[in-house]
């Protein structure tokens, strides 16, 4: 196989995604370190993308219509690179990778739309934290499955190291609601962060969660704030100063992984083998106690139990605990 000059990456959603994606680009680079690769993404997840030094160009993917679509197939296809990755897999992404003309077109296996690639991309039978699994999903296009390096990075400016004094983090919202923790049980939780370890807590929200980050806040009561952040990038440097972040498996979750910053993840219909990456700064609480925890569904066709009865006191004792394990007594 010759090693190829030009690389396309193709994840065009989910901030969390494509931030599991860059280990998988850093280690492509090591391997090719001659290549120009370039990163197919929408916004606003092309936010987290900026600086990174593995990636020669984000290409900012916006379309409106057919003409918008017809436009980046005729673009992709004269920048004429070697190989297209395409870890999203839908429709539109594959066929990008088909129209490409490139040599060589990996994508997933298991799409019903895998005819576009002429190298699939099996998944690994063995649940893996989704930073090393893609990682080892480029094997067939030599980039070796030894890399340790497999968490995810930004490189936004700023500290990139948690402040031991800052605040802790509370991330209530997901677009899924068998990954919502109540709103209620976050301010449970805060205000014992606030009443036995004394932190001030930082509510964080995004584009229609400031209702649901303004319920949380209210039942925090004093010490308690949800700063307004208007980009990815300030809300990274709003999490930055923090010295933990308590969230559901969502992409908060993930940037905060990105930026150093320790995190206790509460988990419902995820799996904390693929999103809770192995790493002590991580931790991950659920339900162990049910059979249907971790099931992958988006909507509960029962009580979501595995959520509701998840209790605030094991999740502070979990924060309570990662505190004093990352910083020591001046952590908690």
């Amino acid at each position: 196989m010759l090693p190829p000059r030009r690389v396309l990456v193709i994840q065009l959603r989910r901030i969390g995604d494509v931030l599991m994606a860059t280990p998988a680009v850093a280690a492509l680079k090591r391997r090719y370190p001659e290549a120009v690769v370039d990163f197919l993404v929408e916004p606003p997840s092309h936010e987290v993308l900026a600086g990174n030094p593995d990636i020669s160009e984000v290409l900012v993917y916006r379309s409106d219509g057919w003409q918008d679509y017809l436009s980046w197939l005729l673009k992709v296809r004269r920048s004429r690179y070697d190989w297209v990755i395409d870890f999203m897999g839908n429709p539109r992404s594959a066929i990008l990778t088909a129209a490409s003309g490139a040599g060589l077109r990996a994508g997933p296996s298991h799409v019903g739309h895998r005819w576009a690639y002429n190298l699939r991309m099996t998944q690994s039978s063995v649940t893996r934290y989704a930073g090393r699994e893609k990682i080892r999903l480029l094997c067939g296009l030599g980039v070796p499955d030894t890399d340790t390096d497999f968490l995810p990075r930004v490189y936004l400016g700023g500290p990139q190291a948690p402040d031991p004094a800052g605040p802790v983090a509370l991330a209530p919202a997901s677009r899924k609601p068998t990954r919502r923790w109540p709103a209620g049980h976050y301010a449970s939780l805060g205000r014992m962060l606030r009443e036995r370890l004394g932190c001030g807590i930082r509510v964080l929200w995004g584009p229609g969660e400031k209702a649901l980050a303004d319920e949380v806040v209210s039942g925090i009561g004093p010490g308690a704030s949800a700063p307004e952040t208007k980009t990815l990038a300030e809300a990274a440097r709003v999490l930055a100063g923090c010295r933990l972040l308590v969230t559901n498996c969502s992409g908060t979750k993930h940037l905060a992984v990105s930026l150093g910053v320790p995190t206790v993840t509460v988990h419902g219909s995820s799996d904390p083998a693929s999103w809770t990456p192995p790493d002590r700064r991580h931790v991950a609480v659920r339900r162990e106690d049910l059979d249907c925890v971790g099931c992958g569904f988006n909507e509960c066709p029962k009580e979501p139990a595995c959520l509701e009865g998840l209790a605030p006191e094991r999740v502070f004792a979990a924060a309570a605990g990662l505190l004093d394990s990352v910083y020591g007594k001046k952590g908690a």
